[in-house]
C-alpha cells in the first residue's frame, strides 16, 4: 500500500471533491485546430486521467479575439468549444478526475505564429520579450473581454467542465491591470491600488453571475514573477487579502514567473537544474492570506516531493504537470506503493514547452508515446510475433529500443562495448547544469532494465561473427556518433581538446586562458565554458550561430546565459574556427568573411558536430531480415530524435513478419 497518505486524500474544492491532491496545470498540446480542441487532446488527457490525476485543468483558452495568444489557443468564447469540451469531458471524468478550463487573456503577451492580432492591454507598456506594442484599452474594449470572461465560463459549464481557472499570472492580462508597472491609466482603472484591483473583480463577480453558486471557479498567479518590476510575494499576498474581501474564490493557484521578460519567462516552466519545490513557501503565505484551498507546482516531479508539502500545510493540491507527461501513471504507481517504476522528469524542456514554442505538438523526450496518444497506442497493441531481438548500442536510442521490445514481448539481448550504459549521458552527467538531467534519465532506466527480461552485455565488442552467432531475427543499431574534426590547419595540435574529453573524467592539463568553440547551440560548448570559468580558467565562448545558446530551449538557455554573464565568460556570437597557423588561432566571420588571429590562448575546446558511427551498420546489415539504424548513428540530433525511433523501431519488430505470413 501507499505511504502518502495525505497526497491521496480527498480534498473539497468548491462545490467539487477531488479524488486525490494530484493535478495537471494548464499547459499547451497545440491540439487545437481553428480555436476548437481536437481529438488528439482527449486523448492525451485521458490518459492521464487513466493514470490517476484527481485534477486535469485544460490549457489556455482565449476569453476574446484580442487574447489569442497564439493561432493554436483554444478559443473558449466559441460555442463551437462545447462540443469539444463535452468530449473531452467523457473520456475524462469516468476515471474519476475532474476537469477544469482556464480562462484566458494575453493583454500584451502575443505570440501568434501566423497573423499577429494586435495587443490589448491596460496601458501603451511593451513586452520586452515579445516586442509586442499594445494599444491602451478603451472603456468599451475593457467590458467586451469583461464579458468574454462571463461567456467562457458559461460555455465551459455547459459543456460538463467542472470548474473554471481565471488566468491572472506571469503578467497576463489581470496582472498587467493590478501591477502599477503596466497600469498607468487615469480612468477608475488606474492609479490607486482599489481602482487597478477593478478589473480582476469584475471578472470574477462577472463569471459567478454566469456560471452561478453551484460552480467552482478560482485563479492562478504569480506569487513573484522574479524580474525586475515585477510583483513580489509581499504584492500578492495583498493581492490574495484584498480579493478574497470581496469575492468567492474556491482556490488560488500558485505558480511564478513573467512571460514578457526573459528571466520571468523561466519561471512559466522551470528547467532543471532550477531547484525543486522552490515554490512551497510562496504557497504557504498565500495560503494563509487567503483561508481558501491552495494549488502549488513548479518543479514537483517526485511523490514524495508532493507529499511533503500537503502534509506540512503548504499547499491543498500539487501540479505535477511534467512528472504526468513523462510517467502518466505516476499517481496510481505511488498509490499502489511502487514507486521504484515511475519514469522522473529530467527537466529538460526540449519536447514539452519546446514543442509548443515551435508550433508543433505536445511530446516528450522520455515519454515518445505523449501528445501521439490517438496514433501510437493502436500500434502497441498490434499482434506481433515474438522475435530474437539483438540491440547494439546501449545510449538513449538503444536504451528506448531494447525496454520497448522487451515490453512487446521479444527476446531481447542489449550489447554495448562499454561497461556502462548510458552513451554520451555519461558524458552529459559531469556538465555542471545538465548532471542533474543526466543521473535522472540513468536512474530511469536502470530501474526499468532492473525489472525487464533484457539481457545486458556489456564491455564486448560488438562483430559481425559474433553477432551471427546469436542468430537474430531483428537488429537494431543504435550506435552513436562521434566528435566531427574540421579538416583544417593545426587541427592536431595537442592544445586541441574535444568536449568529449574534457567530460571524460580522465582530467587534462589545461592553461589559463581557454578558447570554447561551438557549432551546434547547444548546451554542450556552454556547460564546457562554464565548467572551465568555474574552475578559474578565463574562458571565450565563440559560436557560429547567430547568438549564444541558439538551439537550446530559452528557459535553459535564460539560465545559461545568467551563468555565463555571473562568471564572465566573454561571448562571441558569428565566428567559426579556421584552425591554428604560427601559434595563432583563426576566427573567421560568418558574414563579412574577416578573420581574426587570437595570440593570448592556452588551449582549444571544440564542440563542432558530430559524425554518425555507420560502419557497424554496414557489416550487418544482412545478417537478420529486420535490421534498423536508429538516433545518432543514423544521424546525430538530440535526445527526442533517439527515443522515437528507438520505441518505434522496437514496434515494428514482429509487425512486417506477421504481415508477410498472411
Amino acid at each position: 500500500m501507499t505511504n502518502f497518505k495525505n497526497l491521496f486524500s480527498r480534498v473539497e474544492i468548491g462545490n467539487l471533491e477531488l479524488k486525490n491532491r494530484i493535478m495537471t496545470t494548464a499547459h499547451q498540446t497545440n491540439h487545437v485546430k481553428n480555436g476548437i480542441p481536437t481529438s488528439e487532446m482527449g486523448a492525451y488527457h485521458e490518459a492521464r486521467a487513466k493514470g490517476g490525476a484527481g485534477l486535469i485543468i485544460l490549457e489556455a483558452a482565449a476569453v476574446h479575439t484580442s487574447g489569442m495568444l497564439t493561432t493554436k489557443t483554444i478559443a473558449g468564447y466559441d460555442p463551437h468549444v462545447v462540443p469539444a469540451y463535452s468530449k473531452i469531458a467523457e473520456r475524462v471524468q469516468p476515471y474519476g478526475s475532474k476537469v477544469f478550463a482556464q480562462l484566458f487573456h494575453g493583454g500584451r503577451e502575443v505570440i501568434s505564429s501566423d497573423y499577429r492580432n494586435a495587443a490589448w492591454a491596460p496601458s501603451a507598456e511593451p513586452s520586452l520579450r515579445f516586442g509586442a506594442m499594445p494599444k491602451p484599452m478603451s472603456l468599451e474594449e475593457i467590458e467586451e473581454v469583461i464579458k468574454g470572461f462571463a461567456i467562457s465560463a458559461k460555455l465551459a459549464k455547459e459543456a460538463g467542465l467542472d470548474g473554471v481557472e481565471i488566468c491572472c499570472s506571469h503578467g497576463y492580462l489581470p496582472s498587467q491591470f493590478w501591477s502599477s508597472h503596466t497600469n498607468h491609466r487615469t480612468d477608475h482603472y488606474g492609479g490607486p491600488f482599489e481602482n487597478r484591483m477593478r478589473f480582476i473583480l469584475e471578472v470574477v463577480e462577472r463569471v459567478w453571475l454566469a456560471v452561478g453558486e453551484d460552480y467552482t471557479v478560482g485563479i492562478r498567479m504569480s506569487s513573484d514573477e522574479m524580474t525586475m518590476d515585477g510583483t513580489t510575494i509581499a504584492d500578492a499576498v495583498k493581492i490574495v487579502e484584498y480579493l478574497v474581501d470581496r469575492v468567492r474564490l474556491d482556490f488560488i493557484n500558485v505558480t511564478a514567473g513573467d512571460s514578457s521578460t526573459y528571466s520571468g519567462s523561466t519561471h512559466i516552466a522551470p528547467p532543471s537544474p532550477v531547484k525543486h519545490a522552490y515554490l512551497s513557501s510562496h504557497g504557504f503565505k498565500i495560503r494563509m492570506a487567503g483561508a481558501v484551498p491552495v494549488f502549488i507546482g513548479s518543479r514537483i516531479i517526485d511523490p514524495v516531493e508532493a507529499e511533503k508539502i500537503v502534509a506540512t500545510g503548504k499547499a491543498d493540491v500539487i501540479g505535477m504537470t511534467r512528472a504526468l507527461i513523462v510517467d502518466p501513471d505516476m499517481p496510481n504507481k505511488a498509490l499502489r506503493g511502487d514507486v521504484q517504476a515511475i519514469d522522473a522528469c529530467i527537466g529538460c524542456l526540449q519536447a514539452c514547452i519546446g514543442h509548443y514554442h515551435k508550433g508543433l505538438t505536445i511530446g516528450c523526450v522520455q515519454n515518445p508515446i505523449a501528445g501521439k496518444e490517438e496514433e501510437l497506442l493502436p500500434l502497441i497493441e498490434r499482434s506481433r510475433s515474438k522475435q530474437r531481438v539483438i540491440v547494439i548500442g546501449a545510449g538513449p536510442a538503444g536504451l528506448q529500443a531494447a525496454l520497448t521490445a522487451d515490453a512487446q514481448g521479444h527476446d531481447v539481448t542489449l550489447m554495448d562495448q562499454s561497461k556502462e550504459i548510458g552513451g554520451l549521458l555519461r558524458i552529459m552527467r559531469r556538465a555542471p547544469m545538465r548532471q542533474e538531467l543526466a543521473e535522472t534519465m540513468l536512474d530511469n532506466y536502470l530501474r526499468k532494465l532492473s525489472a525487464s527480461n533484457v539481457d545486458i552485455r556489456l564491455g564486448q565488442r560488438v562483430t559481425s561473427e559474433n553477432l551471427s552467432e546469436l542468430k537474430p531475427e531483428a537488429i537494431i543499431c543504435a550506435v552513436g556518433s562521434r566528435p566531427y574534426l574540421p579538416h583544417v590547419e593545426g587541427i592536431n595540435d595537442s592544445r586541441v581538446i574535444l568536449v568529449d574529453n574534457l567530460f571524460s573524467g580522465k582530467p587534462e592539463a589545461i592553461g589559463p586562458r581557454v578558447l570554447v568553440f561551438d557549432f551546434g547551440g547547444d548546451w554542450p560548448a556552454i556547460e564546457a565554458a562554464i565548467f572551465l570559468a568555474e574552475k578559474g580558467h578565463e574562458v571565450t565562448l565563440i559560436t557560429s550561430k547567430l547568438h549564444i545558446g541558439q538551439e537550446v530551449h530559452q528557459y535553459l538557455r535564460n539560465e545559461y546565459l545568467k551563468k555565463l554573464y555571473q562568471l564572465n565568460v566573454h561571448l562571441r556570437p558569428h565566428f567559426d574556427f579556421g584552425g591554428i597557423r604560427n601559434d595563432h588561432v583563426i576566427i573567421r566571420n560568418l558574414f563579412s568573411h574577416d578573420a581574426e588571429e587570437i595570440e593570448d590562448w592556452d588551449n582549444v575546446v571544440l564542440s563542432l558536430g558530430r559524425v554518425p558511427n555507420i560502419e557497424l551498420y554496414e557489416q550487418v546489415k544482412g545478417i537478420a531480415p529486420f535490421v534498423e539504424l536508429i538516433g545518432d548513428c543514423l544521424a546525430p540530433r538530440t535526445m527526442e530524435e533517439a527515443t522515437y525511433e528507438g520505441m518505434i523501431s522496437a514496434l515494428n519488430v514482429g509487425i512486417r513478419q506477421t504481415k508477410m505470413q498472411v
